[in-house]
């Protein structure tokens, strides 16, 4: 061990004001955010002999370990901003798509006041809830709900994920090595690492698991960046080719649920016309939200189908030979300790360990949260996740981006994506909570622009038509360029230049669509 992780996280401080003191404000906040979950330690683990200790359950719900990566990246990017750009703060307005974070912030205070023991823990948890999830919120509210900066973080994702195939590769070959040597114990270090060639890497992140989705969301938003051609290349290398290298290294760690869904959400890169996002996104918010209810209300026993259905007998024994087992093993938990969780359904227990003397933890973030905050908690947690979707899928005003450069669709893949995963993993990537907040006003695609006509200087001899001028026109007007054109007075009449556009902040817009892509990729490689 080379960093204690308390002395990780305390360096971080200055490291955090540096990015702040040296890039652009965005640039900075994604560097905080990003950067803190990719290489800071999960949290100052106690060392354990169990092989396999489910009593972690990482960094999503505030538990005995106050001080995570979560924690610290949330109190130095607020720190930060607060230092550098105070003023920002004038602007943020609640709104009512606010509102599942607002429930989601004050949920650990009241299932304190439901369940009266040590006010002293409600408030911590109260204020890990503040720092690891409504710092990025509110910061993506106000840095990050214009279509530029969401390109920004699209491409921040992208850089994110590129940096982690060296450590991928080089994990796969020797099993995870990176996070036990620099910051010591990894509770699951050799968790189901063992996988159909090598092993399932890690990183410095919670779990494989996790590192599957960080790798899958990079991998599909570069696919965007390449067919959009937003940006040539990326660190040095073409677009296309980063693309692939990262759709390759997600396939290389092995984690089925991250393939499966990357594949499976492709699509709303490839189609962002019509219909087909909105059907997708309603499809599969339909279908998180049927899965939650039906296993709260156990309806459909799936063990008690596996025994007496043959075909689900059979898909389970093939799952086993595979060696992918663990889907019914997660499945399975949750089954059994849904039951528990009903006793205090409103508010839940309060306990983050609700679950201990069962000897057995549930796998899904959301039946985790069912049990700490009850339905109020399960609530604002779906919400928050699912209502950016909706909007942006279904709603015009939030689509409204110029035409076939709807970066929203692709983001509303990755939400998707990690909104599935939580159903059956509880490793959230919490720096997605910036494009969440991001996406969470109206705003986010409706941006005002004003338009003004400008003239060049030699076309100021135009000559302006009076009362009873001829125009001795040679051929019909057309709006096209044409060697010959209206002459007047022996003058020769051009038609004039396209309007130019000009946002609200006093930014040109070329009126071609190559041209915006061109000004974009510029002022894009000035902050990375």
């Amino acid at each position: 061990m080379i960093f204690p992780p308390m002395l990780a996280f305390i360096l971080w401080v200055p490291v955090a004001l540096f990015f702040f003191r040296r890039y652009p404000i965005r640039v900075a906040i994604l560097l905080n955010f990003l950067g803190g979950w990719a290489i800071l330690p999960a949290a100052h683990f106690l060392a354990s002999e169990d092989p396999q200790p489910y009593t972690i359950l990482g960094d999503s719900l505030a538990t005995n370990y106050f001080f995570t990566k979560a924690t610290v990246t949330g109190f130095t990017g607020l720190l930060c901003v607060f230092l550098f750009d105070r003023k920002i703060f004038r602007r943020f307005r609640l709104t009512f798509w606010d509102l599942p974070m607002a429930m989601w912030c004050m949920v650990p205070l009241l299932s304190t006041i439901a369940n009266p023991g040590d006010v002293g823990h409600g408030l911590q948890d109260e204020i890990y809830q503040l720092l690891s999830w409504g710092v990025p919120y509110v910061l993506g509210r106000l840095y990050f709900s214009d279509t530029a900066s969401l390109r920004l973080a699209a491409k921040a994702f992208v850089i994110a994920g590129l940096l982690y195939v060296p450590i991928c590769l080089v994990e796969i070959y020797y099993g995870p090595q990176f996070y036990a040597h620099l910051y010591g114990f990894q509770p699951l270090r050799w968790v189901r690492v063992k996988r159909y060639f090598g092993y399932r890497p890690i990183g410095f992140l919670e779990n494989g698991t996790q590192l599957g989705i960080w790798m899958a969301t990079a991998a599909l938003l570069s696919v965007w960046l390449w067919l959009r051609h937003t940006f040539e290349r990326i660190l040095g290398l073409p677009t296309a080719l980063v693309a692939i290298i990262l759709c390759v290294t997600t396939i290389l760690c092995q984690s089925t649920g991250s393939i499966v869904l990357l594949f499976a959400l492709l699509p709303l890169v490839f189609i962002s016309r019509k219909y087909f996002p909105r059907v997708c996104a309603i499809v599969l918010v339909v279908g998180i939200l049927s899965f939650a209810s039906l296993r709260l209300l156990n309806i459909v026993s799936l063990s008690e189908t596996v025994h007496h259905n043959a075909a689900a007998h059979d898909v389970s024994a093939f799952l086993k030979k595979i060696g992918r087992g663990s889907l019914g093993t997660r499945l399975a938990r949750d089954e059994r300790t849904v039951s528990l969780a009903l006793e205090q359904p409103l508010l839940g227990s309060n306990q983050w360990d609700w679950w201990s003397h069962l000897q057995m933890r549930p796998a899904g973030l959301w039946l985790l949260t069912f049990g700490m905050y009850g339905l109020f908690g399960l609530l604002a947690l779906e919400a928050m996740q699912l209502i950016p979707v909706v909007r942006v899928a279904w709603f015009p005003i939030a689509r409204s981006d110029i035409e076939d450069l709807n970066l929203r669709h692709a983001f509303v893949g990755v939400i998707l994506m990690t909104a599935i995963d939580n159903l059956l993993n509880s490793a959230m990537i919490l720096p997605l909570m910036l494009v969440i907040g991001g996406m969470s006003t109206w705003e986010a695609a409706a941006r005002e622009v004003r338009v003004e006509v400008e003239i060049p200087e030699e076309m100021d001899y135009l000559p302006q038509l009076q009362a009873g001028d001829v125009l001795d026109v040679q051929e019909d007007w057309s709006t096209e360029v044409s060697s010959k054109a209206p002459v007047l007075d022996g003058k020769t009449m051009r038609p004039r230049p396209p309007a130019v556009v000009h946002a609200m902040d006093g930014s040109r817009i070329p009126p071609a669509e190559e041209e915006l892509r061109e000004t974009e990729r510029a002022r894009q490689s000035q902050d990375f």
